[in-house]
């Protein structure tokens, strides 16, 4: 039982591996040009700081961990985002509870990019559209009732960034529902 136990941890891992190498690019595709990799900086480790909007208006945060990498031959850049820390994860209150992943694929006929966000933990699914403003990313879209989302990675540097998420109001107003304070680790 021991030996037949120690055989399928070694495939699990063997799958693991492979399926890692597959996914896992190190370099950008040569499709993509420098001046369209607009996520090239955030990849890598960051330790983040969330600020989650309750139902009362304040602010709940949460120490998050959100990790980049380029993915699929570097057509995309995938992020797994997780709120709490895996070394907190017992204590998630639900409003602040992410594991979950984006994956933004670059489109070669318009050349942009569009991201796909999904949590299991909590059933979130969103597409949005991005462009850049300056030097912020800006990602659009719409959640399930059609309600708008906008969410912008900004003041972006080697070793922080600042992510806010924002929902628009009937009035066409935007209000920040969360925000992100990253710092490379």
């Amino acid at each position: 039982m021991v030996i037949a136990a120690a055989v399928l941890l070694a495939l699990s891992l063997e799958t693991s591996h492979a399926f890692a190498e597959a996914l896992i690019s190190r370099d950008r595709s040569p499709e993509i040009a420098a001046s369209e990799d607009v996520y090239a900086k955030l990849l890598g480790v960051w330790s983040v700081e969330a600020r989650d909007r309750t139902d009362n208006g304040t602010f709940q945060v949460t120490a998050g961990e959100w990790l980049f990498a380029r993915t699929l031959e570097g057509r995309a850049v995938q992020d797994v985002w997780i709120a709490p820390t895996r070394a907190n994860r017992r204590t998630a209150a639900p409003r602040a509870n992410r594991y979950g992943s984006s994956v933004r694929t670059f489109d070669p006929q318009t050349r942009t990019w569009q991201v796909t966000w999904f949590n299991p933990v909590t059933g979130a699914f969103n597409v949005l559209q991005t462009r850049m403003d300056g030097d912020r990313i800006v990602q659009e879209g719409t959640v399930g009732d059609g309600g708008r989302i906008r969410w912008i990675f900004q003041e972006i540097t080697d070793e922080t960034f600042h992510w806010t998420g924002e929902r628009q109001l009937p009035d066409g107003s935007w209000r920040l529902e969360a925000e992100f304070f990253g710092r490379r680790r």
